[in-house]
């Protein structure tokens, strides 16, 4: 029987031969009196599927917990516990327990349906264990656990490693969460940007203004709460830059530090603003997937600088309501992975997406010229990657021009080059929503606390911009969309057999001195803001790396080249609309996984590596 309401957040130093990391309690806690003692000790669970060859098969599971679990080590092995109505324990099986060290042996019926793996236990009962480990790369905000009685609300949890100097996060027994039809990412560890509510939690958006006005968050976002749904547990709140705006150095980071990119020689800059969401997936192999949200590129910059996978769905235009995401019309929840698989497994389930759009096969590639890199490595890597794919898939790679497209088929109204057209169109919406979007907390703070909100110099600046910006300017940026949007798909994205691929790379050092916000050049279209206008959906994908001396090391070091792969929308969509007008429940997220799937079948496929690294290199040194 599962009890609830003892010990909440007790956290105990393990014991004998255990890592000098800490192990954490969860609140929930299995009614089992095994002892008298009030002392905590360790314990391990094992539920044998049969009752013969009883050492086979404790040896057998003995195995996989070892290989499956980070939480799991021999220091819980003092006392067993053995779940079955039928076991015979003899003497072989004896001297095994006893050459793992251990001292009991306990034995209870399947009735007390207890989960195998690692506990504490004490007279009080058992307590599942969780493992601590450092965030010595300061991609966290917040750590937090599940409370006792609902799985849904969160709490804080605050607590240090040995010889730690950082936050310390907190990660659940890989062994004890089954997954199933209702929760198929059951056990799943996601952190969550910190512009997504969590209940129980707060609330911060990179600044700390923001955190001190309001209290705990009552409800979280619909795209955590699906998590929680599907048997996802949220380790942590990742830092997220002020906002979700534009800091790119450390000069630009006053409120909180900025998070370490572990590619490279560890001072590569880790760019924004889903920072810390993609800073811990390179740096933590305890880490599963993370949230963050993306307007012109907020997940997949960092993707690209971290080298990991980051996915912007299809989004047509529309405000989410509960997620502090200023700009909406252009900002949306996204998520980032190492995995190719997990990418497609998460998103399969938390896009909710219908089995009849899995389907994605084109026949054309296009390969922009205009986004071609002048980095000969990585310019390189794209060639012969994307090659690659167009032969694998059966479908012809073309190297086209954007501004020779568009100077065939612009409308008859547009005088301007592509780029030139567009140059502002993105980055006026961004002032002017900024604006609006933060005049209430503007307002609210100013009452409460009779004075200004601190923001950094970054986030002033865009809204100063906005505080200027016109009407009519601001419709003309909107005018400005839905035509790039109709030539877009009309024109590049001319059916869905086709997907644009484009080379990307980010070697800019964190420590670097930028000019002051007005004095920086904000204008500029690049090859994010296609898929950021029209919402079609767009992954990056982490396809190898480039060798650099380091000017930190004095060494040779590896910096992660990807693929930005942009695809089409579904079949529901029209070929030809302004995306403020399409309501969202005609809004299917169509090819996203498809997109998803051609990603991973090809990395599959041809034997490529379908995930990568934590630390300084994304892939092995070759």
């Amino acid at each position: 029987m599962i009890e609830s309401g003892l010990w909440k957040g007790f956290v105990a130093r393990s014991t004998s031969a255990a890592p000098q990391s800490l192990v954490a309690l969860e609140g929930g806690m299995y009614d089992v009196r095994l002892t008298e003692s009030p002392h905590l000790d360790t314990l391990t669970c094992f539920v044998p599927h049969g009752t013969s060859h009883l050492k086979d098969l404790l040896e057998k599971a003995y195995l996989s917990y070892q290989q499956k679990d980070d939480v799991f080590c021999d220091a819980f092995l003092n006392y067993v516990l053995l779940i079955s109505d039928e076991l015979t324990v003899d003497e072989p099986v004896m001297d095994l327990l006893a050459s793992w060290g251990c001292l009991t042996i306990f034995q209870l019926p399947s009735t007390e349906d207890v989960l195998p793996g690692p506990y504490f236990f004490s007279a009080g009962g058992l307590y599942s264990a969780w493992r601590i480990f450092p965030d010595d790369k300061d991609a966290f905000i917040l750590s937090t656990i599940p409370t006792q009685d609902d799985p849904h609300t969160y709490e804080t949890l605050n607590a240090a490693a040995f010889g730690a100097s950082s936050l310390c996060v907190a990660v659940p027994s890989r062994l004890k969460n089954t997954k199933s039809k209702q929760k198929p990412l059951a056990g799943m560890r996601i952190a969550i940007k910190d512009l997504f509510h969590l209940k129980g939690v707060h609330t911060g958006c990179g600044n700390r203004a923001y955190r001190m006005l309001h209290h705990a968050s009552k409800a979280s976002s619909s795209a955590v709460e699906s998590v929680l749904d599907l048997g996802g547990i949220i380790v942590g709140k990742t830092k997220t830059v002020e906002f979700g705006s534009s800091q790119e150095v450390i000069g630009d980071w006053c409120d909180y530090s900025y998070p370490f990119n572990s590619r490279g020689d560890g001072y590569i800059a880790g760019t924004g603003s889903s920072t810390g969401s993609a800073s811990s997936l390179a740096a933590y192999p305890w880490l599963d997937i993370t949230l963050g949200t993306d307007a012109g590129g907020s997940i997949r910059d960092p993707a690209v600088a971290h080298g990991v996978f980051g996915f912007r769905p299809s989004h047509n235009g529309q405000q989410i309501p509960d997620v502090v995401i200023p700009c909406g019309v252009f900002h949306t929840p996204g998520f980032l992975g190492r995995s190719s698989g997990t990418m497609l497994e998460f998103g399969r389930h938390w896009l909710q997406i219908p089995s009849s759009d899995h389907h994605l096969k084109p026949s054309r590639v296009l390969f922009p010229k205009e986004y071609r890199t002048d980095h000969e490595g990585v310019q390189k890597i794209a060639e012969e990657w994307v090659s690659s794919l167009a032969t694998w898939l059966g479908a012809r790679k073309l190297d086209v021009s954007i501004e020779e497209t568009w100077s065939a088929t612009r409308p008859a109204n547009a005088c301007k080059g592509f780029f030139e057209t567009f140059n502002k169109t993105f980055i006026d919406l961004i002032y002017s929503e900024f604006w609006s979007y933060l005049s209430e907390f503007r307002k609210a703070y100013k009452t409460r606390f009779d004075a200004d909100p601190y923001v950094c110099k970054v986030t002033q600046y865009l809204w100063d911009e906005g505080r200027s910006m016109s009407d009519a300017r601001k419709k003309q940026a909107l005018d400005e969309v839905a035509i790039h949007n109709d030539w877009f798909i009309r024109h590049l994205l001319a059916d869905d057999q086709t997907i644009i691929v484009v080379p990307r790379y980010k070697l800019d050092y964190r420590d670097e001195y930028l000019p002051a916000p007005e004095l920086r050049s904000f204008d500029g279209f690049d090859s994010n803001l296609h898929a950021s206008l029209s919402g079609v959906p767009n992954i990056i994908v982490p396809v190898g790396q480039c060798s650099f001396h380091s000017k930190i090391s004095g060494r040779e070091e590896y910096f992660p080249v990807s693929l930005s792969i942009i695809a089409p929308k579904g079949n529901h969509l029209p070929t030809v609309f302004n995306l403020w007008e399409v309501p969202v429940a005609e809004m299917t997220l169509g090819k996203d996984i498809g997109l998803l799937s051609l990603v991973h079948d090809y990395i599959t496929a041809n034997s490529l590596p379908s995930s990568v690294m934590t630390g300084r290199t994304a892939f092995h040194v070759v």
